[in-house]
C-alpha cells in the first residue's frame, strides 16, 4: 500500500508544464513511503526532490541548470525507445526514470541488467548530477 501511495503522489512531481516534458530519476517506498530524486526540465533547470514519508509535503531544492544535459538525455531516451518500453514492476522500494507521464520502474536495489544501457546511463547521470 505504501508503494502505491508513493507512486500516486509521485505523479505530481513528475509531470511538467507545456512543451518538452521533464526527466526525473527517483526512488520511493520502504517503511516510510518517502524518497526522492532529481528532475531536469526542458530549459535545463535541475531540482532535487525529497519527500520524508508518504503524504508529507514535497520538498524541492533548485540545484542549477544544464540545458545541454537535458537535450542529450532526451535524445538518448528517444534512441532507446523509452516511450515504448514496458513500465516494469514496483518493489518495496521502487526506483524509476520518468519523462513526463511515462515511467519505467524497477525494484531497488540497483539498476536491472535488462534495462537498455542508454536508459541506465540517463538514470545514473541524472541521479548523480552536480553543478559545474
Amino acid at each position: 500500500m505504501a508503494v502505491r501511495t508513493a507512486m500516486v503522489a509521485l505523479a505530481a512531481l513528475l509531470l511538467g508544464g507545456a512543451g518538452e516534458p521533464p526527466i526525473t530519476a527517483w526512488c520511493f517506498g520502504g517503511a516510510t513511503g518517502g524518497g526522492g530524486g532529481t528532475r531536469i526540465d526542458a530549459e535545463g533547470s535541475v531540482t532535487n526532490l525529497r519527500r520524508p514519508r508518504a503524504g508529507a509535503p514535497d520538498q524541492e531544492t533548485p540545484r542549477g541548470a544544464d540545458p545541454a544535459a537535458y537535450r542529450r538525455w532526451s535524445g538518448l531516451l528517444d534512441a532507446a525507445g523509452f516511450d515504448r518500453m514496458p513500465r516494469g514492476n514496483p518493489g518495496n522500494i521502487t526506483c524509476g526514470l520518468s519523462r513526463g507521464g511515462r515511467q519505467v520502474i524497477w525494484a531497488s536495489p540497483g539498476i536491472p541488467a535488462s534495462l537498455p544501457p542508454a536508459v541506465a546511463q540517463v538514470y545514473r547521470e541524472l541521479s548523480g548530477w552536480k553543478p559545474d
